[in-house]
């Protein structure tokens, strides 16, 4: 028996005498900075504008049966938001004015336009306004006597 002793008691010590790890020194891994290069500049295109060649009027809607809202003077100019074709007045554009003046419909034959047309969106017309009456006065006559003086010499 006693070697089944003797092989219980290996058993034994081995289980309880299990080596210990030794640490170990890490040294660090090195970083890796990945360095980007600086991008170059490059020039924001320019919104695509329009310059008045003459004094224009600015209209509520791609036409000329659209009222006059503003006035946009030679040489002022604007942003182009868009455009509508008009099957006989041509281009039409819709401007939003820098600075003073109210927001509407140009005339393309009244303009120098400038920039790249590709991204302008086409705006459908509003609708056409309608005619109105001006409601007529007419005078009516009244007979209401009016007084009058009448002048007589003293004697």
């Amino acid at each position: 028996m006693r070697t089944a002793e003797a092989i219980a008691e290996k058993t034994r010590q081995s289980s309880t005498n299990t080596p210990e790890p030794i640490p170990t020194e890490m040294t660090p891994s090195p970083t890796v900075v990945e360095v980007s290069p600086t991008p170059t500049p490059t020039a924001t295109p320019a919104s695509p504008k329009v310059r008045a060649d003459y004094n224009a009027n600015v209209r509520s809607g791609p036409d000329e049966v659209y009222p006059v809202i503003d006035f946009f003077l030679a040489g002022e100019e604007a942003d182009v938001i868009g455009l509508n074709i008009h099957a006989t007045m041509g281009t039409w554009w819709y401007i939003r004015r820098i600075g003073q003046g109210l927001n509407g419909w140009v005339w393309g034959g009244a303009v120098t336009f400038s920039g790249d047309a590709t991204g302008i969106p086409y705006l459908e017309s509003p609708p056409t306004p309608t005619a109105t009456t001006k409601a007529e006065t007419t005078a009516v006559s009244t007979d209401t006597p009016v007084a009058t003086s009448t002048s007589t010499e003293a004697p």
